[in-house]
């Protein structure tokens, strides 16, 4: 009878447990009968440390398939509980061909199938319950072996999966869980289906996912990177990641308010092709959505929008031995707002570990094509100043362009832009001397009006239209008004973009 191999089993299955796996609490036997099984649990039970205690109901030997049934089992130690209605274990091997000798403190322990049902683990930080847990292909390594990075297995399903804080404030529950080939080294696929995340703590926040899709990554591997605090972790062939129906709710107001949505997305795809210290990288986003319910979101609402709804497209190479990413495209496509694309080089892809990269930008090229942004945009900072909108354009040309101001500068370029932005794009080009920090971007702006910042950042723009400078039949943009002239500016809904201005015939002599 083998005693020694029984309690480290036991062992096994409290270290699994507190490390929070979420595997099920189990033991490994191999008895040719029923009192054999019960004296091998009854003198490990004898044997385990103080402060531990391991019950079960009934214990049933299931000679022909080298395993066993147990019912109503809980196992305690001073980290935590697990319990279980019923724990089945099928296949039970000591030992594999390539280990030299096995022995029960040195040897893995291999289930061909285990299976536990209204399965719980309470520890200090929580708990997770599942309606059924079954594992298949199970390896757990030697007690002298990390738990964690060494656990292996072929396939594995939860049903009804809730994990708890202790204190009850976060959440995280899944209808339906499969993980196959777990382990480090090994090509992982993972299937979460109807996922929900709580956080409790004001201001509440909720995600739901219908599905989410792990493919070709190294799950076990990214874990240890994790915990390690290495990073992400690159290998070599195609990973991919998908998510549907995504959703984050919370709390607009004061604590106790109703939630309200804030963004979400129809469908996300990642894709990774890595090759060596070079990857490629391919994402996509439909119907990716933010709501004006937030105090970050809320200019949406203010420019007469029900909300932001964009497609969005990521390709990008990054060179980790160089430490460069090169982004071909990055385009954000926003009915009745406009469409974004941006190409460029960034560099300091990498950080110390416990912080974060800081990205530098070598080079960057925009284009913007309008579809009702800019008229929006300026007719609402018209009326927050309480100028006519038409005034307010004709301020902002002249500011930006006065008389004599080249037609390839700047402020040339952008004030002829305003004044018709559906002529065409307005592209722009940052080519710096020298790297500069992804927030230097803020610094734009200010750039319209201060040459030597704009040729710091190697700043440069074409609008379709440039203005020439000449705006002396322009009406006076000093002109305000407590009620604009067209009520209609106060109106929700569209905003039309700024109106072209006549010249006023001269008077006639009497």
């Amino acid at each position: 009878m083998n005693r020694e191999t029984t309690r480290r089993a036991i062992f096994t299955l409290s270290a699994l447990a507190v490390i929070g796996l979420g595997s099920a609490g189990w033991i490994w036997v191999h008895r040719e009968a029923n009192h054999e099984l019960i004296e091998a649990l009854e003198d490990a039970k004898a044997h385990l440390p103080s402060g531990v205690d391991f019950t079960w109901g009934k214990a049933i030997a299931l000679p022909t398939s080298h395993g066993a049934r147990l019912t109503d089992v809980v196992l305690k130690d001073p980290s935590g509980t697990i319990s279980a209605a019923t724990i089945e274990l099928i296949g039970a091997v000591v030992g594999s061909p390539s280990e030299a000798k096995s022995t029960p403190d040195r040897s893995s322990l291999h289930f061909d199938h285990v299976i536990a049902y209204t399965l719980q683990i309470t520890g200090a930080g929580g708990t997770m319950q599942a309606k059924r847990l079954s594992l298949d292909g199970l390896m757990l390594p030697p007690p002298t072996e990390d738990q964690v990075s060494s656990l292996m297995m072929d396939h594995g399903e939860a049903t009804q999966a809730v994990m708890t804080s202790a204190d009850g404030l976060e959440s995280a529950r899944a209808a339906h869980v499969i993980l196959d080939q777990y382990g480090t080294g090994r090509v992982s696929r993972l299937t979460v289906s109807k996922f929900q995340l709580h956080y409790g703590d004001h201001p509440v926040r909720d995600v739901s996912m219908g599905e989410l899709v792990s493919d070709g990554s190294d799950l076990a591997g990214l874990l240890q990177s994790y915990l390690k605090g290495d990073g992400l972790l690159f290998h070599d062939g195609n990973q991919s990641i998908s998510v549907e129906d995504f959703l984050l709710k919370g709390e607009v107001d004061g604590a106790g308010s109703a939630e309200d949505r804030l963004a979400g997305f129809e469908k996300a795809h990642l894709h990774i092709d890595t090759d060596g210290q070079k990857s490629r990288v391919t994402e996509s986003l439909t119907h990716f959505k933010l709501w004006p319910t937030g105090p970050r979101t809320m200019i949406i609402k203010s420019l007469g929008y029900e909300k932001f709804d964009a497609a969005i497209v990521l390709n990008a190479i990054v060179d980790r031995e160089a430490d460069i990413a090169h982004v071909t495209e990055f385009d954000v496509n926003a009915r009745e707002f406009g469409h974004l694309n941006v190409a460029g080089d960034f560099t300091q892809l990498t950080a110390q570990q416990g912080a974060l990269p800081q990205p530098q930008i070598v080079h960057l090229d925009f284009s913007w094509r309008d579809a009702g942004l800019v008229p929006r945009l300026l007719n609402n900072a018209a009326v927050n100043q309480g100028m006519d909108p038409d005034a307010y354009v004709t301020l902002l040309r002249r500011t930006w362009a006065p008389a004599g101001s080249p037609q390839d500068s700047i402020g040339a370029q952008l004030a002829g832009y305003i004044a018709n932005p559906a002529a065409g794009p307005l592209t722009a080009m940052l080519a710096p001397e020298k790297p500069v920090p992804v927030l230097a971007l803020a610094a734009i702006p200010e750039a319209v009006t201060h040459k030597h910042l704009a040729e710091s950042l190697g700043l440069t723009v074409q609008a379709s239209t440039p203005a020439t400078g000449d705006d002396a039949q322009a009406p006076d943009p000093n002109m305000t008004t407590d009620e604009p002239v067209d009520p209609e500016v106060l109106a929700p809904g569209p905003s039309v973009a700024p109106k072209a201005i006549a010249p006023t015939p001269p008077a006639r002599k009497h």
